[in-house]
């Protein structure tokens, strides 16, 4: 990591992941990132981690006389993942000072009730960050997070914001894919591409365990 430090520096704030495809099957436990760069000793920074847009559900408890119960709500475009790591460290009420950020980002865009339950659900299910950068030696910083096991596959957009005298001069973006593997996605995708070849090889699959057991049965 020291290495690859050394290649990435230079005078303008920069920075890179140790990865950027991550693949998941259904052995698949997370995955320790590590996100790693400069930055302009003057300059703050922020990373944005942003993944698609999908359709999602929102769960609340709500009273109704003596009774609480569940009350679901249908969500339309919500980030997949999100994470925020910032340098230095600056709560989400600071983030949203800086309009042309915020109004970027759908989950930090204002301080609505409906946004801080959909953040909080999140995080209990590990979709939601925020955290501070960790700062080294000279003007070198690192980040290890975790992509969740209950991540979906799709595009995470990383983005980073350098800030000075509270104005963004800066934006980068990069893209973390996620993306599935495995045998199991692999029959998925020949079921959709090749519907009779899968099919063949389903018969295959059935006949090869029947003769298994019929000599299963015999031996005993």
């Amino acid at each position: 990591l020291i290495i690859i430090f050394f290649f990435k520096i230079s005078f303008a704030s920069n920075f890179s992941l140790d990865q950027f495809e991550i693949e998941i099957n259904s052995n698949f436990l997370g995955k320790e990132v590590v996100l790693f760069g400069n930055k302009d000793k003057n300059s703050d920074l922020s990373f944005i981690f942003e993944g698609e847009n999908k359709k999602a559900k929102l769960t609340t408890k709500v009273k109704e006389g003596f009774l609480w119960i569940n009350e679901t709500k249908e969500l339309d475009n919500q980030p997949s993942f999100f994470a925020i790591f910032t340098s230095p460290k600056k709560t989400i009420n600071e983030i949203f000072l800086f309009s042309k950020l915020k109004d970027r980002h759908l989950l930090i865009s204002n301080h609505s009730l409906e946004l801080h339950k959909i953040r909080k659900a999140m995080k209990v299910k590990n979709l939601y960050i925020e955290e501070e950068l960790e700062s080294l030696s000279g003007n070198l910083f690192l980040k290890k997070f975790l992509i969740p096991d209950n991540i979906s596959p799709g595009n995470i957009k990383v983005y980073m914001y350098e800030l000075k005298n509270n104005e963004i001069v800066k934006m980068v973006s990069k893209n973390l894919q996620i993306k599935k593997g495995g045998i199991s996605f692999k029959l998925e995708k020949l079921l959709k591409t090749e519907s009779f070849i899968y099919i063949i090889i389903l018969i295959a699959i059935s006949l090869l365990l029947s003769l298994v057991t019929n000599l299963i049965f015999r031996k005993k």
